[in-house]
C-alpha cells in the first residue's frame, strides 16, 4: 500500500471511527509529531483511543511517552499502556479502527512503528484488512495482560532508554529530533534576564508583542536558570495547556502537572496553575515552594486573586509576561516586578526588526446598530449581541469587504460559536472554502482545519476565542474582525495572530467592523498608542483619524472610511470630563474594570490632584461610580484609614516597605511580631536593588548576612517606631496607624472580617502607587 501516514490520518479523522487501538513496538517523537494533530482531532470529537507500546530494549523514547502522558491528561478518552517484560520481545505493529454504529471497521498491519521513517518515507510493508475480529481479540488480550502497565509519571521516571550502541538488527529508525533553539529576539531577552538576575533583581517584567514567542522565552529561561521547581500561572486552562506544550518541547523529560479545578498535581517539577484555584488553596503551598514563578498575560495580575498569590510566594525569581504595552494593560504590574522592565519589544519594534510583518488596517462601517444593545461591565450583552450580528445584511457586508481585500488565508473572529457556524455557512454558500472552529460539538476539527488553511484547501477559518492566545498560524495573511471588543489586550492578540513572518505573505490585511458605540474608540486609541510613550488623548486620536497618520513603520497603513471617522468624532464629543476622569471612565468602558492608582499615574495623570479634590483616591473613584459593592463598603467603613495610608509621611521607602511586608504576610489587620516584619521587609528590600540602596552600607555592608536580631533592632528604631507617631491629618481620629506592644507591631484600626480581603487589596494598591511615585521622584 501507499505511505502509511496519509492512510492513518484519513482514518483518524473519519467521524464513523469512534474506537481506535494502536499497538506498536516502539514510539519516537518524530513519528508522534506527525500524528499528534489527527489524534487530537479524533479525541476532540469524542473518539476513544488506546495505545499499547513496550519498553523492550528501551527503544521507545521517554520524550514520546511524556507527550502521550500530557495528551492523556488533557483527554480522558486516551489511554496508554506500556508492555513491561524485558525478557519477552514485543513486535506487533497494528492500527485498528472500529465503529460502534455498525459501520465498516478497518485495520492496517505490517512493519511500521510509530516513527517518522515508519510512517512517512521508509521502506515498509503494510496491509489494509477488513475483517479484524481476531486482531481486536488479540489486542484486548495484550491490553489486559498484567505486564501492560498504565503510563504514569512514575513509569517514565524509572524508564531505562536504549544504550548508545544498539545491535544493527534492531530497527532504531530515526535520529532524535534536535531541541528547539531561541529565535534571535528571544536570545536577546534571555541575556537581559540573566543580566537582571546578576544585578540582584528577583523579579522582572518582559513585554513582547504577540507573535514573538514570549511563552517560548519563559520556557527557555526556566531551563537556563536551572530552577529546581517552577510555577506557571495563568487565568485560563486553555493557556495553561498551550504553555505546557511549549515547555514540553524545551524540557521534554521534566515532570509537569496542572493545578486547576479539575486536575491537581502540586508535586510536579513544573506546575501549571489556574490563578483562581491557586488562590483558593494557597495555604497548601509553602512560600518558598517554587524558586521560579512565571505569570503569563501579566496584565491580569492586578486582580485580587493574583495579588493574593504573589504576596504569598517568595521565589528566587518572578517573571511577568505580557504582549500588551504596559501603559495600556496595567502599569501597576511593574510595581510587582520592582519596576524592573527587563526587556521590551512591542509590535512596532518587531516590525522594524523584521520579526513581524507590516499590516494594512481597514476600519469599515458596521451595519449593526449598537445603541439598543445593553452594555454591562465593559461589554455588550452576549445574547443580544449574537442576535444583532447574525443577519443576512451584516454577513453580506462582511463577505463583500472580505472579497474586495482578502489574501489567501483568512482568520475571522466571531462573537459566539453559533455566530461562527452562521458565518461559515453563509460564506460556504457563496463558494468559499471555509470552516468554523471553536470548542463546541459543531466545530470542524481544529488541527485538520489549520493544516487545510496552510496548504490552501481552506480560505477562511471562522473562530471564537481559541485563536486569541497561543495558537500559531504564521501563514494567515488576512484578519477579519467580526466581533466588537472593549479590551486592548484581545484586540492586539487578534491582530498579532497574523503578524508572524511567513514565506507566503509580505504583509497582513486587517478588516475591522466599527460600530456606533463609544467602546469602538478603543481601536484607533490602541493603534496610536503603539508608537507613543504615553496613552494618547482623545484629541490626539481624533487628529490621527482625520490625517490617517498613526506614526507606524514603513509598510503599515491605517485607513478609516470617512463615515467611520465622522461617527467616532461624534462619539468622542460626548466626553466632557477632565483628563483623569476621562481616562478612568474610558478605561472602565474598554476593560470592564476601573484602573488602579498606579495605572493612572503611569498613564501620565496627576493622581494626587484627583485625590486632593475628593479626599482620597478611592473617594475620587466613588464619585465617578467606578467602585464595586465591596470596595464601596470598605470606603464607607474605613475611608479615613485608607486616607491615612495614602498620606502617611515618608522620607525614605522604609514605611512603605513595612506596610507592604504586612500585606505580604497577611498580618496588616492582625499585627505581626516585629522580628517577622523585619525579616520580610529585608527580603523585599533585597529583591529590589533600588530600595536596598537606601540601607546604609557602612552599617550593613552585607544586609542578607546581617544577624536577624541586629537587623530587627534597626528596623524597630526607624520605620516601626515612626509609624506609631501621630501625624495629624494622616491619622484617623487623631491616632497613629500602628502601635508597638512589647515584641508586637499592632494596628490601631479595625476592619470588619467580611471586608478584610478587599481592604488589604485596596491598601496594597495605595502602597504600590506610593512606591512608584517615590521611586520616580528619586
Amino acid at each position: 500500500m501507499r505511505l502509511l501516514l496519509p492512510e492513518l490520518t484519513l482514518r483518524l479523522r473519519q467521524p464513523e471511527f469512534d474506537r481506535i487501538d494502536i499497538a506498536v513496538s516502539f514510539i519516537k517523537s518524530s513519528g508522534l509529531n506527525l500524528l499528534i494533530g489527527p489524534i487530537s482531532d479524533a479525541l476532540q470529537r469524542g473518539a476513544r483511543i488506546r495505545i499499547l507500546t513496550t519498553d523492550y530494549l528501551g527503544l521507545t523514547e521517554a520524550t514520546a511517552l511524556t507527550r502521550l502522558l500530557d495528551l492523556s491528561e488533557d483527554h480522558a478518552s486516551l489511554e496508554v499502556r506500556v508492555f513491561h517484560d524485558r525478557e519477552v520481545s514485543f513486535h506487533p505493529k497494528a492500527y485498528l479502527f472500529y465503529s460502534s454504529t455498525g459501520k465498516a471497521d478497518a485495520a492496517i498491519v505490517g512493519s511500521s512503528n510509530l516513527t517518522k521513517s515508519g510512517l512517512d518515507g521508509g521502506i515498509e510493508w503494510n496491509l489494509r484488512v477488513g475483517a479484524i475480529d481476531e486482531l481486536r481479540t488479540r489486542f484486548s488480550e495484550l491490553w489486559h495482560d498484567d505486564r501492560s502497565l498504565p503510563l504514569s509519571e512514575d513509569l517514565i521516571d524509572t524508564y531505562e532508554p536504549a544504550p548508545a550502541y544498539v545491535p544493527g538488527i534492531i530497527d532504531v529508525a530515526d535520529e532524535p529530533d534536535g531541541g528547539p533553539e531561541p529565535r534571535p529576539i528571544q536570545a536577546e531577552a534571555l541575556k537581559a534576564l540573566e543580566q537582571t538576575r546578576a544585578e540582584g533583581f528577583r523579579a522582572g517584567m518582559v513585554t513582547m508583542a504577540t507573535g514573538l514567542g514570549k511563552t517560548w522565552l519563559a520556557a527557555f529561561d526556566v531551563a537556563q536558570s536551572s530552577a529546581e521547581r517552577a510555577l506557571f500561572i495563568a487565568h485560563r486552562d486553555e493557556i495553561l495547556r498551550q504553555s505546557r506544550d511549549v515547555f514540553r518541547q524545551v524540557m521534554p523529560e521534566v515532570s509537569m502537572g496542572f493545578y486547576t479545578g479539575a486536575e491537581k498535581s502540586p508535586d510536579a517539577r513544573i506546575v501549571f496553575a489556574s490563578v483562581q484555584t491557586l488562590a483558593r488553596n494557597i495555604g497548601r503551598f509553602a512560600p518558598d515552594e517554587f524558586d521560579y514563578i512565571v505569570v503569563d498575560e501579566f496584565h491580569h495580575a492586578a486582580a485580587v486573586s493574583y495579588r493574593k498569590v504573589l504576596d504569598h510566594f517568595s521565589p528566587k525569581f518572578l517573571l511577568g509576561l505580557t504582549a500588551t504595552p504596559e501603559r495600556m494593560d496595567g502599569a501597576d504590574l511593574l510595581a510587582l516586578c520592582a519596576d524592573n522592565l527587563v526587556f521590551h519589544c512591542d509590535l512596532v519594534e518587531g516590525i522594524k526588526r523584521n520579526e513581524l510583518v507590516p499590516f494594512q488596517y481597514w476600519g469599515v462601517p458596521d451595519t449593526v446598530d449598537f445603541e439598543p444593545i445593553p452594555w454591562r461591565n465593559g461589554r455588550f450583552d452576549p445574547e443580544a449581541l449574537e442576535t444583532a450580528v447574525e443577519t443576512q445584511e451584516r454577513a453580506q457586508a462582511a463577505f463583500d469587504e472580505w472579497r474586495s481585500r482578502c489574501g489567501s488565508r483568512t482568520l475571522a473572529f466571531c462573537v459566539t460559536k453559533h455566530h461562527a457556524d452562521f458565518m461559515a455557512e453563509f460564506f460556504r454558500a457563496r463558494g468559499v472554502r471555509c470552516a468554523s472552529v471553536h470548542s463546541g460539538p459543531t466545530s470542524a476539527p481544529r488541527f485538520e482545519s489549520i493544516e487545510a488553511l496552510r496548504d490552501g484547501r481552506l480560505q477562511v477559518i471562522f473562530a471564537v476565542d481559541i485563536f486569541n492566545e497561543g495558537l500559531d498560524v504564521p501563514d494567515v495573511d488576512t484578519i477579519l474582525m467580526l466581533r466588537p471588543t472593549a479590551s486592548p489586550v484581545i484586540f492586539l492578540q487578534q491582530l498579532g495572530r497574523g503578524l508572524r513572518v511567513s514565506s507566503n505573505k509580505e504583509r497582513l490585511t486587517v478588516i475591522d467592523f466599527i460600530g456606533n458605540h463609544r467602546s469602538f474608540l478603543l481601536k484607533p486609541r490602541v493603534l496610536l498608542s503603539l508608537t507613543r510613550a504615553e496613552s494618547p488623548t482623545t484629541m490626539q486620536v481624533l487628529a490621527a483619524l482625520e490625517s490617517g497618520d498613526f506614526g507606524l513603520p514603513p509598510g503599515c497603513a491605517v485607513n478609516y472610511e470617512l463615515t467611520v471617522v465622522d461617527m467616532l468624532k461624534r462619539l468622542a464629543r460626548t466626553t466632557t470630563y477632565d483628563a483623569i476622569e476621562e481616562y478612568c471612565r474610558s478605561h472602565y468602558e474598554e476593560e470592564g474594570h476601573r484602573p488602579t492608582a498606579v495605572q493612572a499615574f503611569h498613564a501620565g495623570h496627576d493622581v494626587a490632584r484627583a485625590c486632593g479634590k475628593h479626599e482620597g483616591w478611592f473617594r475620587f473613584l466613588r464619585a465617578l461610580d467606578l467602585l464595586d459593592d465591596t470596595e464601596l463598603a470598605v470606603v464607607e467603613e474605613c475611608g479615613d484609614v485608607l486616607r491615612a495610608f495614602e498620606t502617611e509621611d515618608t522620607n525614605k521607602c522604609y514605611k512603605l516597605v513595612t506596610i507592604r511586608a504586612l500585606i505580604h504576610d497577611g498580618t496588616l489587620r492582625a499585627g505581626s511580631e516585629i522580628a517577622a516584619n523585619a525579616e520580610t521587609s529585608r527580603k523585599l528590600l533585597l529583591a529590589d536593588p533600588r530600595l536596598a540602596r537606601e540601607i546604609p552600607e557602612r552599617e550593613f555592608p552585607d544586609l542578607a548576612g546581617t544577624p536577624l536580631d541586629r537587623w530587627t533592632r534597626y528596623w524597630r528604631k526607624w520605620p516601626l517606631t515612626h509609624l506609631t507617631k501621630h501625624k495629624g491629618k494622616s491619622s484617623p481620629d487623631g491616632v497613629a496607624l500602628f502601635r508597638i506592644d512589647g515584641d508586637m507591631f499592632l494596628p490601631n484600626f479595625a476592619v470588619p472580617d467580611y471586608l478584610g480581603e478587599a481592604f488589604d487589596a485596596m491598601v496594597s494598591e495605595l502602597i504600590e502607587y506610593r512606591l512608584a511615585f517615590y521611586l520616580r521622584a528619586k
